[in-house]
């Protein structure tokens, strides 16, 4: 686990979409270089949140059906580790985390796990990215 972090879906869809600015773009595709020697973590929302970006692009003529199937088949190659806890043992958790930084009920899960698991977060996500300094949690391979 020295290398695993918790993968947020905004960095996921950024090696989909090939989109954003430079700087997120050259962010996403090291993080997902760092896949050769790490696992990334991500909560059950992920799978739904990630469906949900590629079909929003899809339906804006930015992605199509074949690279929608392919993109996804490709995410099951790599290592993702889906967290085990179940949704009703973190409600307490994720519902603290959303009110004390502020945060979606879909982005406090993302910093719940990264501070029970104790890693890192990559994230492209600004709220995120504060609420995980706020609360002590590193942004994956930012400096």
């Amino acid at each position: 686990m020295i290398n695993d972090f918790v993968l947020d879906a905004t960095v996921t869809i950024r090696w989909a979409l090939q989109d954003g600015s430079e700087s997120d773009r050259i962010y996403a595709d090291t993080v997902l270089d760092s896949l050769t020697s790490a696992v990334a973590h991500v909560p059950a929302l992920w799978y739904t949140e990630t469906i949900h970006f590629l079909r929003c692009a899809e339906n804006d003529g930015k992605f199509g059906e074949s690279a929608l199937t392919g993109f996804i088949y490709r995410l099951g190659q790599l290592p993702i580790a889906l967290d085990g806890a179940a949704p009703s043992g973190i409600q307490l958790a994720v519902a603290a985390i959303s009110r004390e930084f502020k945060l979606s009920g879909y982005d406090a899960q993302y910093l719940e796990l990264s501070r029970r698991l104790n890693i890192p977060i990559a994230t492209l996500d600004q709220d995120l990215q504060k609420a995980a300094k706020k609360a002590g949690v590193q942004i994956y391979m930012m400096h």
